[in-house]
């Protein structure tokens, strides 16, 4: 997928494509909180897959030591892997795209 498109799939609104706006609030959010779980695993896959075994072991060690500290965390992942944003994005789009292709 190219970046127009990712930007494309990322402007679209799930719950209007899926036909999906008039659902209990209730069954709204467990929709979005499934997602939120979803892409995030994804996100975590792709950061692993893209840092090669000494920053994959430097980034556990952190998680280990500061599960909470998402700040350090983030500025490790981001100086690592430049295209971190494009990879959330990716992922993103990639789980927008999957559900819209149902």
């Amino acid at each position: 997928m190219n970046k127009e498109q990712i930007e494309k799939i990322l402007g679209m609104n799930l719950f209007k494509e899926l036909n999906l706006e008039n659902i209990e609030p209730e069954v709204k959010q467990t929709i979005l909180d499934d997602a939120t779980y979803v892409i995030s695993r994804g996100i975590w896959i792709k950061i692993i897959e893209n840092l090669n075994e000494e920053k994959q072991n430097q980034l556990a060690e952190m998680l280990q030591k500061e599960p909470n500290n998402a700040e350090t965390i983030t500025e490790f992942i981001k100086k690592e892997l430049p295209n971190y944003e494009d990879l959330i994005k990716e992922e993103v789009a990639n789980y927008k795209s999957a559900l819209l292709a149902k």
